[in-house]
């Protein structure tokens, strides 16, 4: 029996076996793996540093609002700065939490060298 030519030059299905299920399963953990550590890196565990709001009042001041939250038995120094429109540091000020404190929730007026575009709070370590 002859075959025709749509017969003969049709692809055929492979099945994936249980040994490509289990190297895309490996992969796709190592993947999840790789991204979690390169959220986490330069961040110390217990510590969490958050902007909450900010706000541009002239051309040498703005204002921050940030919450840092940690362990009570230690002390913590974080950086507050402000960048302009270049990312260049317009301002920084260091803020220190003590031990015994678990959060501190407050508000920072930042004095800048030129008119800002965002401020944060970053870098936070125990000291």
């Amino acid at each position: 029996m002859a075959t025709s030519d749509t017969e003969a030059s049709a692809p055929t299905r492979r099945r994936l076996g249980p040994a490509h299920l289990v190297i895309g399963l490996v992969a796709a953990l190592a993947a999840f793996g790789w991204a979690f550590v390169m959220a986490n890196v330069n961040q110390t565990p217990g510590i969490v540093a958050q902007t909450i709001t900010f706000r541009v009042l002239s051309d040498s001041q703005v204002e921050i609002n940030f919450s840092v939250t940690k362990p009570r038995d230690s002390s913590v120094r974080c950086v507050v700065h402000a960048v302009d429109t270049d990312f260049a540091e317009v301002a920084r000020e260091e803020v220190v939490v003590p031990s015994g404190t678990e959060r501190l929730h407050t508000t920072r007026q930042l004095r800048t060298s030129a008119r800002a575009t965002a401020a944060q709070i970053k870098d936070c370590v125990a000291r």
